[in-house]
């Protein structure tokens, strides 16, 4: 690439909080052409574990949770919750945002920002584009949720195609964000790239997947995996409702929730009320090699997600990963699930609102051995095509050509 720009990452939300987006900024990022300086928010100063930050682990013996050498963290106070400013401290926060840009403009001579939302990262940058002009480039990412979410509000909606104006590069991770996009963004900016998977992350993870079965009882199970935020939109109440529909069919049926949200409870009272708490096993938050082994283990993954309000899901990289170890999917049908799964090639797609749909194509995947196979090897050459670093490739080549 190119040393013209120095680059930066300015996303307020990271790791060590988990997310789709966050993992999409953090896989790609961390596999930059060159080391790559990420602002993003202070979990430490702002303790973790607070209503604000629930999932997030304390931070590990006073060190950062990011460890990769390729990203050089700078935390600061930055994270707002609502993204408005009509209070002083969110104000405070947007121009906390604005500073540290501004340091690495005075440092360099031109840098190019790479953003994870038009609201608030590249809000905080309009000042330094109106200063500076084209002395700072703006890439930022679309995700899909966000544009409705700023849709929802006057105030938001109007700094959205503020931000949009300035963006040089907004790259949507699906051709459904793209769509969503076309009324508030002038289109010949927009490029889509889907999110990946790190392939070579699941060498022997089908024997991963027999340990974790054997550890868990799981031997003789039939076991569905949804791995992801407990929140309305993963529609994990809707498995739990086929769970119940299909016990008497498939007696030896387990459901396997991995994750944590502000879901948990309600889950877990609708699995006590339908009976089946017995089939439905909260996991929590898993570590990396526990995710592997419940990939690996599982008969069927399934996600039928459905929109909540403004919140969709942009695409799915879980569905990818699923597939890359070679296991069929349930997925719904709005958003850019339809993306990452090929109906009836990949897996399954169903009306996620449609509870007679969802208990029956669950069914169909729980009885066919042989449909499970044929979706599941027809994942892992689907999976291929979204390898991270063929993703950061095609990155690196749009940021470069725009």
């Amino acid at each position: 690439m190119a040393n013209r720009h120095t680059d930066i990452l300015l996303s307020q939300k990271f790791l060590p909080e988990p997310g789709g987006s966050i993992r999409w900024m953090y896989e790609a990022y961390r596999r930059w052409p060159r080391p790559i300086e990420v602002i993003t928010h202070d979990y430490y100063a702002d303790p973790p574990n607070t209503p604000e930050f629930p999932d997030v682990p304390p931070p590990p013996n006073g060190r950062d949770h990011v460890t990769d050498a390729n990203l050089l963290m700078d935390r600061r106070k930055i994270f707002i919750n609502d993204w408005g400013m009509e209070s002083p401290k969110r104000v405070l926060r947007y121009a906390r945002m604005t500073k540290a840009v501004y340091e690495r403009i005075r440092k360099h001579k031109a840098i190019r920002v790479h953003c994870t939302h038009a609201v608030p990262e590249v809000v905080s940058l309009l000042p330094l584009r109106k200063l500076y002009g084209d002395r700072v480039k703006i890439v930022c990412y679309a995700h899909g949720e966000e544009v409705t979410a700023c849709c929802s509000s006057r105030q938001l909606r109007f700094l959205m195609h503020r931000a949009h104006k300035a963006i040089d590069l907004m790259i949507a991770n699906s051709q459904y964000t793209a769509a969503v996009l076309k009324e508030h963004i002038d289109p010949d900016k927009v490029r889509v790239v889907n999110p990946g998977v790190e392939i070579s992350e699941f060498d022997g993870v089908a024997e991963k997947g027999l340990k974790w079965r054997a550890q868990q009882g799981y031997k003789d199970k039939m076991v569905v995996l949804t791995l992801g935020r407990l929140d309305p939109r993963k529609n994990h109440a809707a498995v739990i409702a086929a769970v119940a529909g299909l016990g008497e069919k498939f007696p030896q049926l387990v459901y396997v929730i991995a994750g944590q949200g502000r879901q948990t409870q309600a889950l877990r009272d609708q699995a006590a009320k339908l009976g089946v708490a017995d089939r439905v096993v909260f996991a929590g938050a898993v570590d990396t090699p526990t995710k592997l082994a419940m990939y690996g283990g599982c008969d069927v993954f399934a996600m039928p997600a459905i929109q909540d309000g403004t919140d969709v899901e942009g695409f799915g990289m879980v569905f990818l990963e699923a597939g890359a170890c070679g296991k069929p999917t349930l997925a719904g049908m709005v958003g850019g699930q339809a993306e990452a799964v090929i109906d009836q090639k990949t897996g399954l797609v169903v009306d996620g609102t449609d509870a007679q749909a969802v208990t029956g194509s669950l069914g169909k995947l729980l009885e066919d051995t042989a449909l499970r196979q044929r979706l599941g090897k027809a994942g892992q050459e689907h999976a291929l095509e979204f390898d991270w670093p063929k993703v950061v490739h095609r990155i690196c080549q749009l940021v470069e050509e725009v």
